[in-house]
């Protein structure tokens, strides 16, 4: 058994190594390219397959930046001796690369970030694999289908994005998991169709009145959720965290005319020079969810 244990893992990684190979090749064919991973669409992809394209906010642009903060024609990517270079079109509010304002053309390197406005895009030079798996956050299927806020997939992508801007531009980032309690009750007391209605109304309630605009929130489990907080330190996201909870202990759940209460643990985590990786981060919230359930639930804890 043990020997069949081997061999069929030798199989698998070497599947997992064929693949891998394929999609390599596949990379080799594709152009250097700017990823919008602060902004919206986020995620798109914009190949730079013109040796001079224009970024801004006017409909012409080669790039087109939906941010009222971006001038019209805000930027210019470039190509000049085999190097990609950035410089700034005479701007209202400058571009910034790696949170350094341009001043003369900057040359990119693989995950630079430039900021136009309240835009961020990355960096990611010709033939990378990661180019092959971008673009993806910004299709539909990465919504999920009862709740309508992102799907796992999605929201974990999000969160390494998330994660290496912060890191690159040294700004705040928090993360908040918050887990409905006791939700497997709901389920066997009202059925799952009153599940259901808790599960989309809460996430309705919570993204139309208490997250701001640029929190990115989804579903990673049943009844989990994670939410993203660019630019929010660990006090002002614990306060965050208070508003979901009380909103969720507060609102009235109906089904069929009959109440259900629903309250919330919540988790907070923030990004410190001692997290290294994004998984680490999600792991110190999950740690933090994990003590306000021990803690008696309904309540707010940070790691």
């Amino acid at each position: 058994m043990v020997a069949d244990d081997g061999n069929e893992a030798t199989k698998q990684m070497k599947i997992e190594s064929d693949t891998l190979k394929v999609e390599r090749e596949k990379a080799k064919d594709l152009e250097a390219c700017l990823i919008i991973v602060r902004g919206s669409p986020q995620g798109k992809r914009h190949e730079l397959v013109k040796d001079t394209m224009v970024m801004g906010r006017d409909f012409t642009a080669d790039i087109p930046i939906n941010d009222a903060n971006v001038s019209r024609k805000h930027a210019v990517v470039f190509k000049e001796g085999g190097a990609v270079k950035v410089k700034d079109n005479g701007s209202t509010n400058g571009t910034f690369v790696n949170d350094k304002q341009v001043k003369e053309p900057v040359e990119l390197h693989k995950e630079d970030m430039i900021r136009l406005g309240n835009t961020i895009l990355k960096y990611l030079p010709k033939g990378e694999l990661e180019i092959f798996y971008a673009g993806t956050l910004e299709s539909t299927t990465h919504t999920d289908a009862l709740t309508k806020v992102y799907n796992k997939g999605y929201i974990m992508d999000a969160l390494a994005a998330e994660f290496k801007r912060a890191k690159a531009l040294h700004t705040d980032f928090s993360v908040m998991i918050f887990d409905l309690d006791h939700f497997k009750k709901v389920n066997d007391t009202h059925g799952h169709d009153a599940g259901d209605m808790v599960l989309r109304e809460s996430c309705a309630v919570l993204r139309g009145r208490i997250f701001p605009k640029n929190a990115i929130v989804g579903r990673f489990g049943g009844e989990e959720f994670l939410a993203l907080l660019p630019d929010m330190d660990v006090n002002d996201a614990m306060d965050l965290g208070e508003h979901v909870r009380h909103a969720l202990e507060t609102n009235a759940f109906v089904y069929e005319g009959k109440r259900i209460p629903v309250t919330a643990s919540v988790g907070i985590a923030e990004l410190t020079a001692d997290v290294e990786t994004a998984t680490a981060l999600f792991k110190l919230a999950d740690k933090a969810v994990y003590a306000a359930k021990s803690g008696g639930r309904n309540r707010v804890c940070k790691s």
